[in-house]
């Protein structure tokens, strides 16, 4: 069984051009009004909060990053068996209603 994708396996991918949004994340990323050109920087310079081994139909991590406005950014990655293995599965700006002040720690449901 594969692993989640790691920070170094994210950023050679996105470096080589080597990822494809799926449909869903393609869907949000235009209704959200996130460009490829916030993406790309996202996953290169950001970090894994969260892995997802048993995800499916591949294990998948969450990535962290801020938008050029301050606003943050989670990315769900996976990777996959068919080239190019990166996955971007999702895109959003998290709920702060969710999500601590860091964005790296979801808050505990009462």
């Amino acid at each position: 069984m594969s692993q989640p994708p790691g920070i170094r396996f994210i950023r050679s991918h996105v470096r080589a051009k080597r990822y494809r949004l799926t449909k869903h994340a393609t869907i949000v990323r235009i209704e959200r009004g996130i460009t490829i050109a916030e993406i790309e920087p996202a996953l290169l310079n950001g970090e894994i909060i969260e892995r997802y081994p048993d995800a499916q139909p591949y294990p998948s991590c969450l990535v962290l990053d801020w938008l050029a406005s301050g606003d943050p950014l989670h990315i769900v990655c996976s990777r996959g068996d068919v080239e190019p293995a990166l996955r971007i599965v999702t895109l959003y700006e998290p709920e702060d209603a969710l999500w601590e002040s860091d964005y790296k720690t979801r808050k505990v449901r009462k």
